[in-house]
């Protein structure tokens, strides 16, 4: 199984593992396949050349400009990505000098792994690459990628201003990642019929996969970009001393508000703390923010549809509890809304799965250059903010619980559902706590995706907690096939 690295020092058990794992596991990751790796003399002239004035001088490239991109996200895709423990991210969003450091560093590192993500969708299996959506995304992030080679390094002040505002046009731009992958997969799934519920857990965990990456460049960059101009009580996006019960407030406010206006009326929200450990709690509102938003929409309209008959309907409140543990914050959410059967309960994590009976994504389809609707980027720390339309929409898409449990995994926490069937559900979030100023952390987190590369890789006891079952099925049965064909080939040479 490899070697067993224990400690608190992250870094040891990331390098251990991945000097194991990574040379068989980088093809089927979606990191480089073998094919595409691009030689020693690419590598070589390709490699930008920085000057003395601080200038980058972008190397010559072939003629042909498809060979130019290919070129491109080969030589950036086979760079390995760096791990930025968090306790650095908050102190270089407190220290100017630190940041300007960081931003260097980020102009290489943004650049590994935007490639790395456009090589992962790149090698998608069953003809996804060419389908709309997908391919649209495809594009977009190649665009990112040579957009990156000509930005300013932020070697100075000026420069520095001028790569946040860079970052801040790549964090805006081409917000319908979300909505576009979806529509590929739709297509997809119409086309198998029944026969795509054998494949979508290899589809799922791609899908999985690409979206933690994600989260952690999206981390990155926005947590760059608001350092510029740090909030009191603030690092960047990491708020020092978060007020859970303020943020449940405003969620529940927000979701309660989606249900009066689409189904008439709405329960009323509970909330209540309990408080075990009273240290700061370090984390990211707008992750929280999100999170607590698509649970209690769930948990509101549930209940709506259980109970409600007319518009003034005595109903069963929604009850939040929060209790601020030693090493999490957990939040535990109730409702009286009939639950889920077992038989269903798992299916609640698959992308495109949804509860209910109207879906808004056949809406969206009929005018792809509409804005993106709630299910991608209201209040989406995965895509930039925007200002909600009057209605929203309150559920259907079926991707909000699955990405909230990745916001959760990504810092070491997670999402769990209990569900008593023809009575209600309970949902359990727990967030770890980021320590004091990120120092101190959890085991939790420091074996988190958020300590690594933002990436499900190696499969440690504590690693496998991060990953679902369906995930978990397909890396082995891969590993094997791997073996066995490495297997095959040493047998014939010999």
């Amino acid at each position: 199984r490899g070697p067993r690295v224990r400690g608190s020092n992250p870094t040891v058990v990331q390098k251990a593992w991945g000097a194991l794992l990574r040379p068989r596991v980088a093809a089927m990751a979606g990191i480089l396949p073998r094919s595409l790796r691009a030689p020693a003399n690419v590598r070589r002239f390709y490699a930008p050349h920085i000057c003395r004035s601080g200038a980058i001088v972008r190397p010559l490239l072939s003629s042909s400009p498809r060979s130019a991109e290919e070129e491109c996200i080969a030589f950036w895709a086979n760079k390995q990505p760096t791990a930025v423990m968090l306790r650095d991210l908050c102190e270089m969003g407190l220290d100017r000098k630190r940041r300007r450091q960081h931003g260097i560093f980020l102009h290489e590192e943004l650049r590994i792994r935007i490639a790395q993500r456009v090589l992962e969708l790149q090698q998608l299996p069953y003809g996804l690459p060419q389908r709309d959506g997908i391919r649209t995304v495809i594009q977009w992030y190649t665009e990112h990628l040579l957009a990156l080679e000509d930005a300013p390094l932020p070697s100075g002040a000026a420069q520095d201003e001028a790569f946040t505002n860079f970052l801040t046009r790549v964090f805006e731009e081409h917000t319908e990642v979300i909505q576009e992958l979806a529509f590929g997969v739709q297509d997809l799934m119409a086309e198998m019929g029944p026969d795509y519920e054998a494949v979508q857990p290899e589809i799922d965990s791609i899908l999985r996969r690409f979206f933690m990456a994600r989260i952690g460049l999206r981390f990155l960059i926005q947590h760059h970009i608001e350092s510029f101009k740090n909030r009191d009580g603030y690092s960047g996006i990491l708020q020092l001393e978060c007020d859970a019960a303020a943020v449940v407030k405003k969620a529940a406010q927000d979701s309660t508000m989606l249900c009066r206006a689409h189904l008439g009326q709405a329960p009323p929200v509970v909330i209540t703390e309990h408080v075990v450990d009273s240290e700061p709690f370090t984390y990211l509102p707008m992750h929280m923010h999100y999170v607590l938003t698509e649970l209690l929409k769930n948990a509101v309209r549930a209940t709506v549809e259980r109970h409600a008959e007319g518009f003034d309907d005595a109903l069963p409140a929604v009850r939040v509890q929060i209790i601020y543990g030693h090493e999490d914050v957990i939040f535990k959410i109730s409702d009286e809304g009939g639950g889920i059967s077992r038989s269903r309960l798992q299916d609640v994590w698959k992308f495109m799965y949804s509860s209910c009976s109207k879906t808004p994504w056949a809406s969206l389809r009929q005018d792809r250059r509409s804005q993106p609707g709630e299910g991608d980027s209201a209040g989406n720390p995965l895509q930039r903010p925007r200002l909600k339309s009057a209605g929203g929409v309150l559920a259907g898409y079926g991707v909000g619980l699955t990405l909230s449990r990745l916001y959760a995994q990504y810092f070491g926490g997670d999402l769990k559902i209990l569900s008593l069937d023809g009575f209600g559900t309970d949902v359990y979030l727990h967030l770890s706590r980021l320590g004091k100023g990120c120092e101190s952390l959890p085991q939790g987190v420091l074996y988190s995706p958020a300590m690594r590369d933002s990436s499900f890789e190696g499969e440690t006891e504590e690693e496998l907690l991060l990953m679902s079952t369906d995930e978990v099925n397909f890396l082995r049965k891969e590993l094997d096939a791997l073996r066995s064909s490495s297997a095959t080939e040493t047998t014939v040479a010999s």
